[in-house]
């Protein structure tokens, strides 16, 4: 790793020396005399702490570039039962991948000592954190944790907090009705979906049937239906990062309401899963119930007009 390779990568992923210093946690003037040339030899430590930001970056684009391509695919094929490997076995092929595992981001050496007196080098770094770093936060329900990276959402508009507030009315009324074991939370409830201390989300609405995975403080592990309403700078989240993690985690069934383009996806269970894709006038049929609850959103009282 050499200077000229590390400005070479900035320069690709159009990143500013002041976004490239609060991605690594340096100050600005030391990144800036660096890629000046000001700085004839930096420290292996400064160089360090730049490539792992640059990695993540590179990691964050390949994945969005990913992600892309796959709701594309999704919304070419839609009415239709998603083949998520014919879909991996394409991409592969189209982007010369073989049979290699699609190189989101390089391997860290985590013998590395990435500490500093700056203490939110954690939050801009590309150093895992764990849950104690989110009591900083107090009770901000827009801060979560995945895979030891603090993702910080905004705050939620009136459509989707409305959206929220009457869907969750409608599958209590559900559960109830049919007295169901299953409980609903749609309210901001805390799920440590890998049972670790470094992922911590926050769904916009929970059914869990197993009251064995909870706590007095939380969710442990995955729930049965999740739901996340689309903001704009949570869209591509739920679309990709979230969906995995969830569906990896042993979700049953996950649902994307897309505010901005009026559909709602669906990912259910399965090898491999099944996807959906729905207007808001259709009849959305809920997996885990087996269909016996169908939910149209122009019906619960919203106007999308």
């Amino acid at each position: 790793m050499d200077v000229k390779e590390l400005k070479e990568r900035k320069k690709a992923l159009k990143l500013t020396t002041i976004e490239l210093a609060r991605k690594a946690g340096l100050p600005y003037g030391t990144v800036s005399k660096i890629m000046t040339g000001e700085t004839k030899n930096p420290t292996m430590a400064t160089l360090e702490l730049l490539d792992n930001a640059l990695s993540h970056e590179e990691m964050v684009a390949r994945v969005t570039a990913y992600k892309e391509e796959l709701l594309a695919y999704i919304l070419k094929h839609q009415g239709e039962k998603i083949d998520q490997i014919k879909f991996e076995k394409e991409y592969r092929k189209e982007h010369n991948l073989d049979n290699a595992p699609i190189p989101y981001a390089k391997q860290r050496n985590d013998s590395v000592n990435t500490n500093s007196s700056n203490g939110n080098l954690a939050l801009f770094g590309d150093e895992r954190v764990t849950e104690e770093v989110l009591t900083q936060f107090g009770e901000d329900r827009n801060i979560e944790l995945i895979d030891g990276h603090i993702i910080v959402n905004e705050a939620p508009g009136m459509d989707h907090q409305m959206v929220v507030q009457n869907l969750g009315y409608v599958i209590h009324e559900f559960i109830q009705s049919n007295k169901g074991k299953c409980v609903l939370y749609n309210v901001g409830v805390n799920v440590r979906l890998d049972e670790d201390d470094y992922t911590v989300v926050i769904p916009d609405i929970v059914v869990l049937c197993d009251k064995n995975r909870m706590d007095k403080k939380c969710i442990i592990g995955a729930p049965d239906w999740v739901i996340e309403v689309t903001s704009p700078s949570t869209r591509d989240n739920d679309y990709d990062l979230k969906m995995h993690k969830y569906m990896h985690a042993g979700v049953r069934e996950y649902w994307v309401i897309d505010l901005e383009t009026e559909k709602i996806v669906t990912f259910t269970e399965g090898q491999p899963m099944e996807t959906h894709i729905y207007g808001f006038e259709d009849d959305v049929p809920v997996y885990i119930y087996d269909g016996k609850l169908k939910i149209r959103l122009v019906d619960i009282g919203i106007d999308f007009a």
